[in-house]
This record gives C-alpha cells, sequence and structure tokens, in this order.
C-alpha cells in the first residue's frame, strides 16, 4: 500500500508571493490578544462589589463582609445592578442553613457611591421570601459568630 503524506501550510499569503502578509500568524495573534483581553475583563471585579466586600458590619469589624460572606454562604455570588428605581444596588447570592434546611438566600446592598461612603442591608429574601428588619439583623450576627 503507498504511502500518503500531507503537508499542511503554515501560512496562508495575501499576496501571490511568499513574501507577503502572513495571514495564519496575524490570525493567531490577533486570537491570542482577544483571548487574553477577554480573561483579563473577566478577572475585574466591579468596583462597587470590592467595596461591600473590603467593608465591615458595624456591630462585627472583626472581618470583612466578603470574608463573612465566603465563610458563612455556600456558592457566595455577588453581582452590581442598577434597578428600576434609578439606584444601584449589590446582591450577594448563595445558600444557607436555616433551622437545619438548605435555603437560597439574597442578601441586597445599597451601592456605596464613592470610596467613602457606607452601605447598608437593603433587603435580605429566604428562598424568595422577603425577611424583616428583625431577621437582617440575626443573620448579621449568625454571619459575625460562625466567623
Amino acid at each position: 500500500m503507498p504511502r500518503v503524506s500531507i503537508k499542511l501550510a503554515k501560512c496562508i499569503y495575501l499576496f501571490e508571493s511568499s513574501s507577503g502578509f502572513c495571514l495564519y500568524g496575524f490570525m493567531k495573534k490577533i486570537l491570542f490578544l482577544i483571548s487574553a483581553l477577554f480573561i483579563l475583563q473577566s478577572c475585574s471585579e466591579d468596583p462597587t462589589i470590592q467595596r461591600i466586600k473590603e467593608g465591615t458590619f458595624n456591630n462585627c469589624n472583626k472581618a470583612t463582609v466578603g470574608d463573612l460572606a465566603d465563610n458563612f454562604f455556600a456558592y457566595p455570588s455577588w453581582t452590581a445592578i442598577a434597578a428600576t428605581d434609578g439606584r444601584s444596588y449589590v446582591n450577594l447570592t448563595g445558600e444557607m442553613t436555616f433551622e437545619g434546611n438548605a435555603v437560597d438566600a439574597l442578601v441586597q446592598f445599597t451601592a456605596p457611591m464613592s470610596d467613602n461612603a457606607g452601605f447598608e442591608i437593603n433587603a435580605f429574601e429566604m428562598n424568595n421570601l422577603p425577611q424583616n428588619a428583625f431577621m437582617v439583623g440575626a443573620l448579621v450576627t449568625a454571619m459575625c459568630n460562625e466567623y
């Protein structure tokens, strides 16, 4: 049986001579650059989220809000949103245990508009059910005590 060998071109030229512009090498560089920019963009976090994560609760200053959330919630996720009321908020979602049962939690913070601005918990929900101010306080206390 005869041997068949296939030789692939390493370069596709835009011009007829081989001294022209190599499209393959150029496309490889562009693809690498686009991939690098995408990775760098996805790694950067919204500055509003960073401000809240690096802040502390008034009643619990032994750890940052980010550290407390990472310790208390399973699979914590942070999202900055612009609401229909024109204000900005940061949502923290994750799984927590309440009365022995796993529940999905949402903690919504008011977004600080500058580096030195404060923030507060605007809303707290468990399994999509809004919780009252007493439960917000109990959540912060539980997060602090568990740390």
